[in-house]
């Protein structure tokens, strides 16, 4: 900004400061070269192959080959040159070269997009799952980064995205299909499952209405009609229906039937009103008929019993139970006085006449209770009539001899009192005098009753330690056969409600042994309550095992199918398949379950080998596949060392074997590299072709910077050349320098680009520089100096700083700001000011050339 107010007056009284004007360098055109000048203008090709094959100088040969862009006609002038110009022949192998190196970089573009081609291809094949579009777009990234192909090749890749974009729009219209179907099914689900509710519902309001008018007015047979048609809707859409469709069948026929029932018998509050006033049994047995109509209907509907079902069901209830308990009064009095008379019978026969008295003074007492004293039952009436016939015989007392062995009995059974025997071994002592008793007391017209008192009361205490004992054992008798009662119960809920289509068949063996071990350990029991206990038991038993032979018996044939499988995928041509197959098969042995256990080992044993011999090919095969790929790695890994033997050698021995590293890179793209050893191999192999590019890269460098140490080492011969003539040195000494220099110039291998024209035009004109012009081209060399510091951003010495920014301030006056954008007009210019002194030119050179250096990166 201080600057710009200096230059253009921020301050009114200030003069603007004029800028002392600078020497521009006018650059003299040089003198015409006409074999040059017609190199430069001609378009012609063939005219080019001409002068390139047949130029009277080696700079115009040089030119003409320089300018030669046909394919055809370089491979026609390599021919002809190759052992006649050797520099014509380098510039014609380089251009040749560059069309090698397309050619190769077109044919690995090619041979990539054929591989993704391939790999679209095999893609648009596959199933289009969930990662079958993420799949396609990784290839597609893939193709994106490749240049022009072939149109063939493009076409390919279409065709094969087309089919993949196909299957996606497919499975998008097939998951579209789907998911409509699964609402249109989830609807017609609900329909259904909306029907059979209401259906549920309108059945249960059946009950409710109080005459039959009401019910015929509601209309229910439409109404379930109505129902039905939804359900026949849904079962259309072949949904698992069968279930649902059968319930609601069942409840519709079922709601029907009520509906008739109700119109032949009334309704449920019509039957209760009517058992208000029912009296007759006849009735109420009519009435209850009805009821369990009713009740019956009401459980087919597995509906809850309606309150008025229920009020009606404890009116007969009621009735009938006042009825039962009156005729178990009668009953239990006509059982009574039966066996009043049994006993007192019995009495009678023992000869114990007041007992009997007595007895036959309750019974005339209790007659008068019943409630038919005159209709007697024939078998009491006959009891009755023998007590009281056995009561005429009694009036003589016992026979006196019958009495000392009846006090003999009593003595015997008082000594059993005193005894430790065996409570069994005591009762059947016991039993035996009592025997004996009755022996005794036969054909005896009257019984000694204190004698017989005696005997009964010394039966009691030798009898109360087998009272204890029989008792204890009658007890454990009916605590077993209620453990077993619970047991069988056990059994009974065990079989009814145990889920075996998912049973566990280890834990159904288990109960089979248990339910078996804890039965036996029940024992004893009573025998006649026992037996039909045991005949239950083991029907349940038999049911049990019966469950266990079927899934034992399913399961045997299920394994004997797998091992019939098994051999025959011993045959198979394909021993990875077969081992893939026979891998599942031993998952569906382990899902099966047990058989029964003496053959289980032996159907194993038997898959087993078929198993092992599966596995045996298969290990073959695997070896002979091992093999192979240590083949393809022992073959990569060659190619690999020699790649990297490539990347040592020289940049002249890496273009001779160019044919070879392209084919060794062709053959390691070729080979099938083994997964596991894929990405090491690949990132060796890129490695050896990164050295190999590195090295080239590295030599080209070292090219460029020889290149431009040629260049200026010629500059500096050029120079001299110019002092020299300056100087006024003798001509044939010039003469010879000056073929030197143009000896040297055709030396030169690679020049800076554009920069061999140049040089060549200021030899030509080497021999017209005047001092004049030297004078001015060392201030001219030093400003583009300058220009070259002003273009790569750096300062310029404290001594030249003045003059640069006097050239800058020139250049806003003059030109409004432009400023130099590139290095190599700058260079041109540098190149074509000769003569400079070799102090001032050896600043300068160091100068521009860390300009250059810095601008050209």
């Amino acid at each position: 900004m201080k600057l710009l107010r200096k230059l253009f007056g921020a301050k009114p009284k200030v003069e603007p400061i004029k800028a002392a004007p600078l020497p521009v360098a006018e650059v003299k055109p040089p003198k015409p070269v006409i074999t040059l000048d017609i190199v430069e203008h001609t378009s012609d090709e063939q005219e080019l192959l001409k002068l390139a094959l047949e130029g009277a100088t080696s700079q115009l040969r040089q030119a003409a080959a320089e300018k030669l862009h046909s394919r055809e006609l370089l491979e026609q002038a390599a021919k002809a040159v190759k052992t006649k110009d050797k520099n014509v022949f380098k510039i014609i192998k380089s251009k040749l070269e560059k069309f090698k190196t397309e050619d190769a970089q077109q044919a690995e573009l090619e041979s990539t997009a054929i591989r993704i081609c391939e790999k679209l291809e095999k893609h648009s094949h596959l199933e289009a799952d969930a990662l079958f579009k993420a799949k396609l777009t990784v290839l597609q990234n893939e193709w994106a980064t490749l240049p022009n192909t072939s149109t063939s090749t493009y076409q390919r890749f279409t065709q094969a995205l087309a089919a993949c974009e196909a299957k996606i729009a497919a499975r998008a219209q097939a998951i579209a299909d789907e998911e409509e179907k699964q609402t249109l099914d989830q609807q017609a689900q609900q329909l259904a499952t909306d029907a059979l509710h209401n259906l549920k519902q309108l059945s249960a309001s059946i009950y409710r209405h109080a005459n039959i008018d009401d019910l015929l007015n509601a209309n229910y047979e439409l109404k379930i009609q109505e129902l039905s048609n939804a359900v026949r809707l849904a079962a259309n859409r072949q949904l698992p229906l069968d279930k649902l469709a059968k319930e609601f069948e069942h409840r519709k026929q079922q709601t029907l039937n009520l509906i008739d029932q109700i119109k032949t018998s009334g309704t449920i509050t019509e039957l209760n009103q009517s058992l208000e006033k029912i009296t007759d049994a006849a009735l109420v047995k009519q009435a209850q008929h009805k009821l369990h109509q009713f009740i019956k209907s009401a459980n087919e509907l597995s509906d809850d019993i309606p309150e008025a079902l229920e009020e009606a069901k404890n009116k007969i209830s009621a009735f009938l139970s006042e009825k039962n308990q009156a005729e178990q009064v009668a009953k239990d009095a006509l059982r009574e006085f039966s066996e009043l008379a049994r006993k007192g019978l019995w009495a009678a026969e023992q000869g114990f006449v007041r007992k009997a008295r007595a007895i036959q003074k309750e019974l005339n007492e209790k007659r008068e209770q019943l409630s038919n004293p005159q209709g007697l039952p024939k078998s009491i009436q006959a009891k009755l009539e023998d007590f009281e016939a056995q009561l005429v015989k009694l009036g003589d007392w016992h026979e006196f001899a019958v009495t000392p062995k009846k006090e003999a009995l009593i003595e015997q059974m008082r000594t059993l009192a005193n005894t430790t025997i065996n409570p069994e071994n005591l009762a059947t002592k016991i039993h035996d005098l009592q025997d004996s008793w009755k022996e005794v007391s036969k054909g005896a017209q009257q019984q000694d009753d204190d004698l017989w008192q005696q005997f009964q009361q010394a039966s009691a205490v030798a009898y109360a330690p087998c009272k204890d004992f029989f008792e204890a054992q009658a007890a454990a008798r009916e605590a077993n056969l209620t453990k077993r009662r619970e047991l069988v119960n056990q059994l009974h809920q065990y079989l009814a409600g145990y889920d075996f289509t998912n049973a566990v068949w280890k834990d159904v063996e288990q109960t089979l042994k248990t339910a078996r071990a804890e039965w036996q350990n029940y024992w004893p029991v009573p025998r006649k309550a026992g037996n039909d206990l045991q005949k239950e038991f083991e029907g349940l038993m038999e049911q049990l095992f019966g469950k266990i032979t079927h899934e034992y018996e399913t399961n045997k044939n299920a394994k004997q199918q797998l091992i019939d499988q098994a051999a025959t995928l011993c045959n198979s041509e394909e021993p990875r398949a077969a081992a893939e197959q026979i891998k599942q098969l031993q998952t569906q042995w382990k899902n099966i379950g047990k058989s029964w256990p003496r053959e289980e080992h032996q159907l194993w044993q038997e898959f087993r080998t078929h198993c092992d011999a599966i596995f045996a090919k298969r290990n073959q095969v695997f070896e002979a596949a091992k093999e192979q790929r240590q083949a393809v790695v022992t073959n990569a890994e060659a190619i690999i060392e020699r790649l990297r033997q490539f990347a040592e050698q020289t940049l002249e021995h890496i273009n001779s074997a160019k044919d070879e590293i392209e084919q060794l890179k062709s053959d390691f793209n070729t080979l099938e590299l083994p997964k596991e050893s894929n990405r090491p191999l690949q990132q060796k192999f890129t490695s050896a072709i990164n050295a190999i590019a590195a090295q080239r890269d590295s030599a080209r460098h070292q090219a460029e910077a020889q290149s431009w140490t040629d260049l200026f080492a010629i500059l500096d011969g050029i120079r001299d050349y110019e002092i020299a003539r300056i100087s006024g040195k003798t001509t044939d000494s010039l003469a010879s320098q000056k073929e030197a220099l143009q000896q040297r110039i055709e030396q030169v291998v690679r020049w800076p680009s554009g920069t061999q024209q140049a040089v060549q035009q200021r030899l030509t004109k080497a021999d017209s520089l005047s001092a004049e012009e030297q004078q001015r081209n060392d201030n001219l060399l030093r400003i583009l100096t300058i220009r070259a510091e002003i273009l790569a951003g750096i300062e310029s010495p404290e001594s030249d700083k003045s003059v640069r920014m006097n050239y800058q301030v020139q250049q806003l006056q003059q030109g409004l700001g432009q400023r130099d954008s590139q290095f190599e007009p700058l260079l041109l210019e540098w190149i074509g000011l000769g003569g400079v002194e070799q102090a001032t030119y050896t600043a300068l050179l160091a100068r521009f050339n860390q300009a250059r250096q810095k601008g050209t990166k």
